[in-house]
């Protein structure tokens, strides 16, 4: 089973990495930068600051601010990023759950909250483009920031399968407001270069993450006294700011210092195999038997694509970032052992572990969608119509009262910032917003891989990050 499964991430990479096609460069290119580069603001792209004022913003000094872009008197327009991932599940041969039309979903969401009032008593215009994911590449989604800033000219964009390391500081440079449902790790100074624009409703600061994950893990067997813990991530500035900062002091409490630790190179297909192979390697021969990925949702499956076929079968700490759905359905016999947090139901486990609908958020989307004909047999199909219907209420929530009234990107985080504990989010278990935080995700439970199902199991408590 091991060798026949393993099979689909050996040709998976062979195909990225050897074959000469123009598909196969561009798709290397989106593999080797969506292992959660840091989140920074290039030399050469300077943000945009409506006010010169550091002060604190008052109901006074927001009103005296102009409106940001895609904002008229009656209307407000929102960008909506639909990932294609046709082609490349073909040429990787997997399927993911079907997610239905979500075209029309998201004209359904704009139709519900338009029928209430709008947006700030404005009409919601959607505008929807579609993102082929097999052309991934820096220069594509640069292409679409223009698209939605300069042609389209919106006042926000609900990011979806935008992985590079380029897209966010393009759409910060644009005065945009970014409501971002990819699974792209940032940390609280990465944020913080993007302010006002950034904001990640459905998943929490990458900190919190990462301590929340070893807190996970302290309270099972997975650091258990002479045990042997590998690190591996990409080497960025993120990626070692958040292991210095916040995993290792918290594995140094807990005696389980890494007694290997190493960055791959993302800089071309050539060195992030050149990485993978090395790291395979010397985790084999430090004993490492326990091992913790950081920063993105493809690189433990790359990874596991050369540990595989070496025989190598460490216990692995997961997230939702590592895509756990879809290494269970490809390669499930990798995860025996398997530990860690879920943030995203919907991309993790099963209905059998969770009552699907479950809660307030949840709900209020579906009934939001069956009103206008859509349902969805589990979590799974829904997960995608999850991250839309967050974007939407979101927008709604924080800009609620401002009718009448400039809408910019200032007025919009101090909406957020009012919204509090308990916001109901349909895509993860519980959500917070508080000033100067720029992420909502504030729950997750614990995961356990269980042979007997070849699947993830849920821990019964939701626990919380702050």
């Amino acid at each position: 089973m091991r060798w026949r499964s393993a099979a689909f991430l050996v040709t998976a990479v062979a195909s990225i990495v050897a074959c000469g096609d123009k598909r196969s460069e561009v798709l290397a290119r989106a593999v080797t930068t969506d292992a959660s580069p840091s989140v920074t603001v290039p030399a050469t792209t300077a943000v945009e600051s409506p006010g010169e004022s550091t002060a604190p913003t008052t109901p006074s000094t927001l009103d005296a601010r102009p409106s940001g872009p895609g904002v008229t008197d009656d209307a407000i327009k929102v960008g909506f990023v639909i990932v294609d991932q046709t082609q490349l599940a073909a040429l990787l041969g997997f399927e993911s759950p079907d997610s239905g039309d979500l075209d029309g979903q998201i004209e359904a969401l704009a139709a519900a909250v338009n029928a209430r009032g709008g947006i700030a008593g404005r009409r919601l215009e959607p505008v929807i483009r579609v993102f082929d994911a097999l052309l991934d590449s820096p220069a594509t989604e640069e292409a679409l920031c223009r698209a939605f800033t300069e042609d389209d000219q919106v006042f926000a964009v609900v990011l979806v399968g935008q992985f590079q390391e380029s897209a966010r500081p393009c759409y910060a440079a644009k005065q945009t407001v970014m409501i971002d449902q990819t699974l792209f790790p940032v940390d609280q100074a990465g944020f913080e270069a993007l302010a006002p624009y950034l904001w990640q409703p459905s998943t929490p600061e990458y900190g919190e993450l990462l301590r929340g994950l070893a807190d996970t893990l302290a309270a099972t067997d997975f650091l258990a006294l002479g045990t042997r813990l590998g690190v591996v991530g990409i080497d960025t500035e993120q990626n070692r700011r958040v292991f210095e900062r916040d995993l290792s002091p918290r594995l140094s409490e807990l005696g389980a210092d890494p007694v290997s630790v190493r960055w791959i190179d993302p800089t071309s297909s050539t060195t992030l195999q050149a990485g993978q192979d090395q790291t395979v390697l010397d985790f084999k021969s430090s004993a490492v038997d326990r091992v913790i990925v950081i920063g993105g949702s493809r690189l433990l499956a790359f990874l596991l694509s050369i540990a595989v076929p070496q025989e190598y079968f460490p216990r692995y700490a997961m997230t939702s970032f590592d895509n756990p759905d879809f290494i269970v359905r490809e390669v499930p016999e990798t995860m025996i052992g398997a530990i860690g947090i879920s943030i995203q139901p919907g991309f993790d486990v099963a209905d059998n572990q969770l009552a699907f609908p479950d809660g307030t958020g949840e709900q209020r989307c579906l009934d939001m969608l069956a009103a206008a004909g859509f349902t969805f047999a589990a979590r799974a199909n829904a997960r995608q119509s999850f991250l839309y219907c967050d974007s939407v209420f979101l927008l709604e929530d924080a800009l609620a009262g401002r009718s009448g009234q400039p809408v910019h990107a200032e007025a919009f985080a101090e909406g957020v910032g009012a919204l509090g504990d308990g916001w109901p989010s349909a895509a993860t278990y519980a959500a917070a917003f508080e000033a100067g935080a720029y992420d909502g995700g504030a729950g997750y439970r614990a995961m356990v891989f269980d042979d007997a199902c070849a699947c993830f199991r849920l821990g019964d408590a939701t626990e919380t990050f702050r």
